[in-house]
């Protein structure tokens, strides 16, 4: 009897103990990871909205009159905050547009206070670029300087021979002021038969800012175009060497 007892008691302590050791292992379990945070969206400078800023600088609509008289149409832009307050950069194009008529960059500098959105400087056709009324591209940098610029990129093609031109637009205080613009591209694509065509492409690269970058041309032409800041402009360190030519 005193052994089945003893049994009993060492089947129950056993029990217990594995019970204790289930316990220990599910209580130890390393807890599942908490979800990640969803990325907070950067704010608009001030709090600003695009949609509030284009409402101010566009108050009748996002089109503007050129000086010539074509209806430019402007899309969404972009908001950039700089030391003296936010301005607002938008792409324009020319409906139907004649084919020497370029596209636009508008830029509006802005104010914001308890009274509301301020326009101080409008510039509907700050920046004139490409053809057919358009641009091709548009970025807006802040790697060549303390200040913003914006990169405006725009060519055509004329009896067969394509060009592109980039502009550097530096955004200062007391407006927009162009740095320098360089022929970025040739192509003789539509004027010979394309296994004789020739094209060469150009990209900023080694930007030291404030001071110099490089324009890397590939393609047809491979070279290093250096352009030097010398006092409110940039220019090519080699004069018409550095240049692309061929338009």
């Amino acid at each position: 009897m005193n052994r089945l007892f003893r049994l009993a008691l060492i089947f129950v302590v056993l029990a217990v103990a594995g019970f204790a050791a289930v316990r220990l292992f599910v209580d130890h379990r390393p807890a599942a990871p908490a979800p990640a945070a969803s990325p907070t969206p950067k704010p608009s400078p001030g709090g600003l909205t695009l949609a509030a800023a284009q409402r101010s600088a566009f108050p009748d609509g996002m089109e503007a009159r050129t000086p010539e008289g074509s209806r430019m149409v402007y899309a969404d832009g972009q908001l950039v905050d700089t030391p003296f307050g936010p301005v607002l950069v938008n792409p324009g194009t020319i409906p139907d547009a004649a084919h020497a008529e370029g596209g636009a960059i508008a830029i509006h500098y802005l104010r914001q206070d308890t009274g509301g959105i301020h326009v101080t400087r409008a510039l509907p056709f700050a920046v004139r670029s490409g053809s057919s009324g358009s641009i091709s591209e548009w970025s807006v940098s802040r790697t060549i300087g303390d200040l913003p610029v914006v990169y405006t990129e725009g060519g055509g093609t004329w009896q067969g021979y394509s060009c592109s031109f980039a502009t550097l637009t530096e955004l200062r205080p007391a407006g927009p002021a162009e740095l320098t613009t360089i022929q970025v591209m040739a192509s003789d694509d539509g004027a010979v038969p394309s296994e004789q065509s020739k094209t060469t492409v150009g990209k900023i690269v080694d930007v030291v800012p404030n001071r110099s970058f490089v324009v890397r041309f590939t393609g047809a032409r491979n070279f290093d175009a250096h352009y030097v800041r010398r006092g409110e402009r940039y220019v090519p360190e080699g004069g018409e060497r550095d240049t692309l030519g061929g338009c």
